[in-house]
Order: C-alpha cells, then structure tokens, then sequence
C-alpha cells in the first residue's frame, strides 16, 4: 500500500492523429491507495498466466513477413477494425471468467485462483478519480493508468478470440487474423464471406466491444 496515498487525478490528452481530434481521459493512479497491489498483481498474473498470443502481433514487421507467405488470389480481400474505447469497455464479469479459464489452463490450484480473483476484482473496483476537487467514479470498470489494464485487456480479448475467433478457421472463411493492442487486421476469402459479415459477426460476439 502507498504510505501516502491520495485520489487518482484525471489527465486528458487530444488524439491528434483521429478525425475531430477526441480526448482520451488518462487516470494518474501512481498514489492512489490501491496502485502498488496492482503493479505487482500485474507482474505476478504473467507468471501465472501464460497467455498463447496466437493472434498477436509483435510489430510490423512480423506482419509483413507472415504477409509475404500468405497465398492470396482474386477472391482475398483484407478488412480493418479497430475496437472503439477498449479499456473503459471490458466487462468486469467478462474479465473475471476470462482470468479463470486461463489460470485453468495454466494448472494453476483452486486457493491461488480464488485468491488471484478476489484481488484483481477489488483493483478494478476501486475505479474512481479527483477532478478539480471533485471526486468522480465511472460508470465502466477500467481506466488507462493503472499498471492492469494492458494485462487486463489482454487476457479478455484472448479469450474472445479461443472462444470465437478460432472457429472461423475451421470453415476456411478467414485466411489471416492478426490483431496489435486494439487494432485488427483480417484477410477474408470474399466468395464465402464478406466484409460486412465479418463486422456484423464480431460485433455479435460481445456487446461491450465495439468493432468498426
């Protein structure tokens, strides 16, 4: 615990590079009474948690190189997302089944579980932050400034993706998928799918993710 904890600050930076410049709120949580116990849950879950990142991205030139041995012909077509607010949108439920199918997976007991997710939920909740001397808590569960959201984001979207994502190879409709924090790259064979399929399909999968 901080020594001398105080309340999260709200920090707001303009997305230069996007259309109609938005913000994106940033909570400053490096005093806030729950920031230790969450940096070192977050170191602790990578040994717990060993993550497969079969669809991630390293950086670009990776992708390039798996590009480069792709066999494309004039049915290949490639589609873009990008998941619109995802850190202020993972479902705490979500977030919660999804930590304890890969502490499952990794063999991990019953009692390190149980104690794993009781901590990361009480993190998560204790979500709120100080704005001009007044104290504010969001409606969403995660904002950007704690040491756990990556991790945290990480862990769901794999999830998603071992759940739902995976079936699309078996039908031969997908013949790339690739994704880099929240942005998603995909080559479709467009004579057994399309691309608006596709963002209707994964837009299904949960209603807390926005795909576009």
């Amino acid at each position: 615990m901080n020594i001398k904890p105080a309340a999260p600050k709200l920090n707001v930076y303009i997305k230069t590079h996007k259309e109609n410049e938005p913000i994106r709120p940033v909570i400053n949580n490096t005093q806030a009474p729950a920031y230790k116990i969450a940096k070192y849950m977050n170191k602790k879950m990578h040994h717990l948690i060993n993550l497969p990142n079969n669809y991630n991205a390293k950086n670009s030139y990776e992708i390039a190189e798996e590009l480069n041995k792709i066999k494309s012909n004039e049915n290949s077509r490639i589609i873009t997302l990008d998941i619109k607010d995802l850190y202020v949108n993972l479902p705490l439920n979500g977030i919660m089944e999804a930590t304890k199918y890969w502490l499952g997976k990794n063999n991990n007991s019953k009692d390190v579980m149980e104690q794993l997710l009781n901590i990361i939920k009480t993190v998560i909740q204790q979500n709120y932050f100080q704005y001009k001397g007044t104290f504010y808590q969001p409606v969403k569960r995660i904002a950007m400034g704690s040491p756990l959201p990556g991790t945290i984001a990480e862990i769901y979207l794999q999830y998603v993706e071992e759940t739902y994502i995976k079936q699309w190879w078996d039908t031969n409709e997908i013949m790339y998928y690739k994704k880099y924090v929240d942005d998603v790259l995909i080559i479709y064979n467009n004579q057994k799918i399309k691309d608006h399929i596709i963002e209707e399909n994964i837009n299904k999968i949960d209603r807390n993710l926005e795909f576009k």
